[in-house]
């Protein structure tokens, strides 16, 4: 087989990219509802893994920007 044949066959179809946008959003719409039931069962750890986030990026960012 010549390099040309090969990149062709590599290449995929406008019908792969379509199933794997699929598989995807369906990931997505997995993840995100257990992280909502997570969240509803358990409101206060999660607000304070958010808060603990949040507080850690701020002292990350805020001293990057001070060199």
């Amino acid at each position: 087989m010549s390099k040309k044949e090969d990149s062709e066959e590599a290449k995929p179809t406008i019908e792969d990219l379509y199933e794997k946008i699929k598989d995807v959003k369906k990931l997505a719409e997995d993840s995100k509802s257990i992280v909502e039931g997570r969240m509803k069962s358990r409101p206060l750890e999660s607000a304070s893994i958010i808060f603990v986030v949040g507080l850690i990026l701020g002292v990350m960012i805020g001293s990057g920007s001070h060199r």
